[in-house]
């Protein structure tokens, strides 16, 4: 079943074309790596599939519900309570961890099940402390992010966003602030979450990640998907030869 349908996509800032055409499945379970150089429209294409950018042209299907919908004129969203509901299927990660400073880690994961969705308080503890156990992090529950390296702080992120109960995993490099020696911490999660099956987008300079996890890797370039495939078809045998000029450089 697609978990995320986005067809010609098409977005621009003042008159700068970020994303020209692109399309985009995610079945359920699948581990989809983003791959491709630095502005090629990775992290808007993410940034679109939950209307934190809006699109130009296009539409978007998430887990069956249609988010927006392409028209003769552009693309029409569906009224705000929907596109909230909907929006609320993804979790987000960010390359900034995005902890609210002033809360603890514990009451960072609760706040948005309990004020957002309206959650029984004592349950959302129950399972905070579940997903903390899970990110290796049950002995941070009542210290505030700045107490907490880089690494922790993105794995608190991560327990915050699928405390949300997100069907889909959103992640924008996870992983590009953080010191060679943190990374591993977060993939090790990540890794652990698509071992149980939970779809994923990830956008990422993680070729060793892409490679080994992901199920499908799409290259984007200039806007545009340019190549996707297996991990084996993209890496082992690449036919677009702007993916050949990517890899030749990112993988020496």
């Amino acid at each position: 079943m697609n978990k995320i349908k986005a067809q010609n996509i098409w977005k621009k800032f003042n008159k700068l074309e970020v994303l020209k055409g692109i399309d985009l499945e995610v079945n359920e379970g699948e581990v989809v790596a983003v791959i491709g150089p630095s502005g090629g429209g990775k992290s808007t294409l993410l940034r679109c599939l939950n209307k934190l950018e809006t699109i130009d042209k296009g539409s978007v299907i998430i887990d069956g519900e249609a988010l927006c919908t392409e028209t003769a004129t552009g693309t029409e969203y569906v009224n705000k309570n929907d596109v909230r509901r909907i929006a609320c299927k993804m979790g987000m990660v960010f390359q900034q961890f995005n902890l609210f400073p002033h809360m603890t880690v514990l009451e960072n994961l609760i706040e948005a099940p309990v004020n957002v969705q309206k959650r029984d308080k004592a349950t959302v503890i129950k399972e905070a402390e579940a997903l903390l156990a899970k990110v290796g992090l049950s002995d941070k529950r009542d210290e505030y992010p700045r107490k907490l390296s880089g690494g922790q702080q993105q794995r608190v992120a991560i327990a915050r966003a699928l405390a949300m109960k997100p069907a889909i995993m959103l992640f924008d490099e996870p992983t590009s602030s953080l010191d060679p020696e943190l990374t591993g911490e977060v993939l090790k999660t990540m890794r652990e979450l698509a071992e149980e099956k939970m779809t994923m987008v990830v956008v990422t300079h993680e070729m060793g990640f892409a490679k080994e996890v992901a199920t499908k890797v799409v290259f984007m370039a200039d806007g545009r998907v340019q190549a996707q495939g297996t991990p084996a078809e993209i890496f082992e045998n690449p036919t677009n030869d702007r993916l050949k000029a990517f890899l030749n450089v990112i993988l020496k």
